[in-house]
């Protein structure tokens, strides 16, 4: 998985067995990033990827005030 900051170009990656462990990084990823930045992540861009659009994921984020923008389906 790899994560990008609009902003400073700051690249992460993450090496997952499964999609389904997308989730899980981006909690982790999130709680890393906030602590060591001080700041809140405001906005997560993805593509309509399964592994993505999960209600838990939907949820999640709401109840962390980050706003989902999701890609348009076949696009890069």
């Amino acid at each position: 998985m790899l994560l990008v900051d609009d902003y400073t170009r700051m690249t992460w990656v993450y090496l997952l067995k499964r999609k389904s462990k997308a989730f899980e990084c981006f909690k982790h990823f999130r709680k890393q990033a906030e602590k060591q930045s001080g700041m809140k992540i405001k906005y997560l861009r993805s593509d309509n990827g399964g592994e993505f659009t999960s209600s838990e994921f939907d949820m999640y984020c709401a109840n962390k005030g980050i706003q989902r923008q999701l890609s348009t389906a076949r696009t890069s």
